[in-house]
């Protein structure tokens, strides 16, 4: 079964948990029709209700995928690394989105920030710095943040990105143009939105606004029933998925599949 299969099927488990339903997967629409735009799934319950299922991944920020790589090999080495530690604080090491530039060896650009860093983390106080890194063919410049933590906690350094402005209204807005259409054309009593987040970054919360405010652009909205979140970065590693309603009712209901604890766990408010 194809990934995306399997998130409508996981999510059709724990809706019938939930709500004592039926519902389970009778079509996949965009498997029979290869030549035309088609949903994902459609399900149906014991007295022939049906509910239309359609799909997508949404990346905190476009291009997402191509910088991760990047930013992986240049400043993923730096997470948890000794020599950037400062005994009895933690260290951030924020860096802005595209900040790599195309053609340049990313293993050297690890080193040289490594070593930058390394000599200025011991004499900086507690605070925000900016720091150019030296010895570069490009500009590069990145944030650190220097906290005391408690006593007897252990001393973490880690490394994150700085998201562009209005990043998540522009990848939701792709989401529903690409989406939409084909949603809400299939015949079914009810449609289903499934929003895939493959990271942690931005919340629930901030999607529903972002969808909120690109509702005078998609009239479509008014179709669809239900939109859900669905946060999958746990999914590989530790087989483990949340799903978050967006709308109608922002985290009205909320499911957690844990297949190593259970079969399914479900969580509703």
């Amino acid at each position: 079964m194809k990934r995306d299969q399997q998130l409508v099927v996981d999510f059709l488990s724990a809706y019938n948990r939930d709500g004592g339903t039926t519902f389970k997967v009778v079509r996949w629409p965009d498997e029979e029709d290869r030549n035309n735009q088609a949903v994902e799934a459609v399900a149906a319950n014991d007295v022939g209700v049906t509910i239309a299922f359609e799909h997508t991944l949404i990346e905190p920020f476009e291009g997402e995928r191509i910088d991760s790589d990047r930013f992986l090999k240049v400043f993923g080495t730096l997470e948890g690394c000794c020599d950037l530690m400062k005994p009895g604080y933690n260290v951030d090491v924020y860096v802005r989105v595209g900040a790599i530039p195309t053609g340049v060896k990313w293993e050297g650009v690890a080193d040289r920030v490594r070593e930058h860093i390394s000599r200025k983390v011991p004499f900086f106080a507690e605070g925000q710095l900016s720091e150019s890194i030296a010895g570069l063919t490009f500009p590069l410049e990145v944030m650190l943040t220097v906290t005391a933590h408690g006593a007897g906690e252990a001393d973490h350094v880690w490394v994150s990105r700085i998201l562009p402005a209005d990043s998540l209204r522009s990848v939701v807005r792709r989401a529903l143009r690409r989406k939409l259409p084909k949603l809400v054309a299939t015949m079914a009593d009810r449609r289903v939105l499934l929003l895939e987040k493959a990271d942690f970054a931005h919340g629930y919360f901030n999607a529903r606004v972002a969808i909120d405010e690109l509702g005078p652009e998609f009239p479509e909205l008014k179709q669809v029933d239900e939109i859900w979140l669905v946060i999958t970065p746990s999914w590989q590693s530790e087989e483990v998925l949340f799903f978050y309603e967006l709308f109608p009712v922002l985290g009205g209901k909320r499911f957690k599949i844990d297949s190593h604890r259970t079969a399914l766990a479900g969580q509703g408010n």
